[in-house]
C-alpha cells in the first residue's frame, strides 16, 4: 500500500491524496458540486444507448423507450446517493471505502474491476474527441489527421488533470453552462429541421426483455460512476446533515442523465445514425454551424474524462502502486491508448462491453451498499480503515473478506446467462448473499478454518 494511506487519517493537507478530507477542508459547495456532475454526465455515448432501443434498430416504441430511460435514471440516482455516503460522511475515497467490505488486501479486487472500464472509456472519449476535431478541420479547411488529433486531445486531458481536483472543479463548473447552451442549440436545430418518423411512435413494441435491457443499459453505462461516487462526494461541504449529499445528487445526476438519454433518442430516430458526430453533421444547416455544434462533443469528452475516467484509476494507482497524483494520471492516460478505443467504439461491441463489465461491477456495488447500510449501519471505524497491518479490524481472512468475494462470485456467475440485464441479476443477489454471510459470521468461520489448517501444517512438518 502507498505510504499516503498510512498517515494519520485526521491530518490531511492534500486534496489529491487518499487520507480523509475533514469538513473544514472541503472545497465544493452545491453551486460547484451540481455543475461538476452535470458536465460529467453530458456523455455523448448516451446517444447510442437510447438509439439502439427504438424501432427499427430495437423493438421499443418512443413511449416505451422514454419510460425505460426514466426508470434507469431514477435507479442510477439512488445508487449514487447510497454509495456516495461514505465519502460524504467520512471524507474517504473509493479505494479506502472498499476496504470495509473486501478487506485491506481484498479491496484491490473492486478497485481494479472499477478502473478497467474507466481506462477504456477514457480511450473511447479521446477517440470521439479526435473524430470531432477531424470532422471540424475537414469540413472547414479540407484536411485532417485523426491520429494526430487523438494524441493532442489526450495531452489536453492530461494537462488539465495534472492540476488535480481544483482544476477539475473549475473546468467542469464552467463547462456545464457552456455545454448546456451548445446542447440546447443542437436540440433546437434537430427539432426545427428534422421529423420523428411516425412508425417509431406507432410501433407496438414490447414491455418485455428489450424494455428491461434498455433500463439495464441506461444504468450500466454509468454504473462505473456510481461505484466510486465517494471520490467526489468527499469534497462536498457538509451542511444540514445529509441534505447537501442528497440534493447534490438529485439535482446533479438525474437531470443531465435524463436529458442526454432523451437527446440521444431524438437524434437517433430523427437522423437514423447512432454516431453522435455524424448525427450532428447531418442536422447542421451548414459546415460552420456543424463545426460549432461539435465543440459540444469536445467539451463533453473532456469534462467526463476528468471526473469519471481519470480520477478513479489515478486514486487506485496511488493506493496500490504508491504513485503520486501526477504519476497516476500519466499511467492512466497511457493505458487508455493501448485499450484500442477506435476498435471498442466502432466495432459494434459497444453494448457487449457495457454488459460484460456490469457482470462484475453490479455485484461489487451491491456488496458495498450492503456493507455500509445493512451490515455496518453507517458505523465505519475510520482509524481501522487506514490500519493496513495484520490484525486490523478489516484484515478478515489473510487480508481478504471471504464473504465479499463469494458474494461477488455468486452475483457474477448468476448474471452471465442474462448478459443484457446482467447487473439486475448480480446486484440484488450480491446484496442478499453478503448480508446473509456476514450475519452468519462467515469471515470469522473462514479465519478459524484457515488458522486451524495452518497450525496443522506446522505440526505435521515438525
Amino acid at each position: 500500500m502507498s505510504n499516503q494511506t498510512q498517515d494519520n487519517p485526521g491530518n490531511n493537507t492534500d486534496l489529491e491524496g487518499l487520507n480523509p478530507i475533514p469538513a473544514s477542508e472541503r472545497t465544493m459547495g452545491l453551486l460547484h458540486y451540481i455543475p461538476v456532475w452535470w458536465s460529467s454526465l453530458i456523455i455523448v455515448q448516451a446517444f447510442a444507448v437510447a438509439f439502439f432501443a427504438v424501432y427499427p434498430h430495437g423493438n421499443l416504441n418512443l413511449l416505451q423507450a422514454g419510460v425505460a430511460i426514466a426508470i434507469g435514471t431514477g435507479i442510477v440516482t439512488l445508487f449514487f446517493i447510497l454509495n456516495g455516503f461514505p465519502g460524504y460522511e467520512k471524507g474517504i475515497p473509493f479505494v479506502v471505502q472498499t476496504r470495509s467490505a473486501f478487506g485491506i488486501r481484498g479491496a484491490v479486487i473492486p478497485n481494479y474491476l472499477r478502473i478497467i472500464p474507466a481506462i477504456a472509456w477514457l480511450g473511447i472519449g479521446n477517440w470521439i474527441g479526435a473524430l470531432a476535431i477531424q470532422t471540424i478541420t475537414t469540413s472547414l479547411w479540407g484536411f485532417g489527421n485523426v491520429w494526430l488529433y487523438f494524441v493532442l486531445f489526450l495531452i489536453l486531458n492530461v494537462g488539465l488533470a495534472l492540476n488535480g481536483v481544483t482544476s477539475i472543479k473549475w473546468f467542469d463548473s464552467i463547462a456545464a453552462g457552456v455545454l448546456g447552451l451548445l446542447l440546447s442549440y443542437t436540440v433546437y436545430i434537430v427539432l426545427t429541421t428534422q421529423q420523428i418518423p411516425s412508425d417509431v411512435i406507432n410501433h407496438p413494441g414490447s414491455w418485455g426483455m428489450q424494455f428491461f435491457a434498455t433500463i439495464s443499459a441506461a444504468v450500466g453505462f454509468i454504473i462505473t460512476g456510481a461505484l466510486n461516487a465517494s471520490d467526489l462526494s468527499r469534497h462536498l461541504k457538509e451542511k444540514g446533515g445529509s441534505r447537501n449529499h442528497v440534493i447534490g445528487h438529485l439535482l446533479g445526476i438525474a437531470p443531465p442523465m435524463m436529458f442526454m438519454l432523451l437527446v440521444g433518442l431524438v437524434f437517433g430516430v430523427s437522423t437514423g445514425n447512432a454516431n453522435p458526430i455524424e448525427a450532428i453533421m447531418i442536422v447542421a444547416p451548414n459546415p460552420i454551424i456543424g463545426s460549432a455544434m461539435l465543440l459540444f462533443v469536445l467539451g463533453a469528452q473532456v469534462s467526463t474524462n476528468l471526473t469519471l475516467n481519470i480520477l478513479p484509476p489515478t486514486h487506485v494507482f496511488q493506493d496500490s502502486l504508491g504513485l503520486s497524483w501526477k504519476q497516476g494520471v500519466i499511467l492512466t492516460s497511457a493505458l487508455s491508448v493501448i485499450s484500442f478505443p477506435w476498435y471498442l467504439f466502432s466495432s459494434g461491441i459497444f453494448f457487449t462491453f457495457i454488459n460484460v463489465y456490469s457482470i462484475f461491477l453490479g455485484p461489487a456495488l451491491g456488496v458495498l451498499m450492503a456493507d455500509y447500510w445493512i451490515v455496518r449501519k453507517r458505523d465505519t471505524d475510520l482509524t481501522s480503515l487506514y490500519s493496513t497491518e495484520r490484525g486490523s479490524k478489516f484484515w478478515f481472512v489473510r487480508g481478504i473478506s471471504a464473504a465479499a468475494v463469494v458474494s461477488v462470485l455468486i452475483g457474477s456467475i448468476a448474471s452471465i446467462p442474462f448478459l443484457s440485464i446482467s447487473w439486475m441479476i448480480g446486484l440484488p443477489l450480491s446484496v442478499l448473499s453478503y448480508s446473509i454471510l456476514k450475519y452468519n459470521k462467515f469471515d470469522k468461520y473462514m479465519t478459524k478454518t484457515f488458522s486451524s489448517t495452518s497450525s496443522a501444517s506446522i505440526e505435521s512438518s515438525d
